[in-house]
């Protein structure tokens, strides 16, 4: 599975994904707040969602979303919070929780620029 089993790894239970075990290499910290989120990918118009927040570190953000996002989709990340700038990414997460909504997984896009 290499570097996304790094990341997670995930098991099927009667159609559904959870979280096994996690063995990031980067800590995230809990943040507290919403943003809006476009997501867009391929040729079709983006898609407009207010997201919660749910943890950060370096490397990414968690969020919760009322709607699925494709694998691979663009993000565009704008904090309601005017103190913290807005983040640009891809998304490497999908999986659906107990109350119906979708934890995503984004990496960042600054990341890389910086290396």
């Amino acid at each position: 599975m290499g570097r996304t089993s790094a990341m997670l790894e995930r098991v099927a239970d009667a159609g559904d994904i959870s979280v096994q075990s996690e063995r990031r290499k980067i800590p995230r910290r809990p943040v507290k707040g919403h943003a809006m989120a476009i997501f867009s990918g391929g040729p079709t118009v983006g898609t407009l969602t207010r997201v919660e927040l749910l943890d950060a570190s370096w490397l990414g953000i968690g969020v919760k979303s009322p709607v699925p996002v494709e694998l691979g989709a663009g993000v565009s990340l704008v904090p309601e919070d005017s103190m913290w700038p807005r983040q640009t990414g891809i998304v490497v997460r999908c999986e659906r929780a107990d109350d119906g909504a979708y934890i995503l997984g984004l990496r960042s896009k600054l990341n890389r620029a910086a290396a």
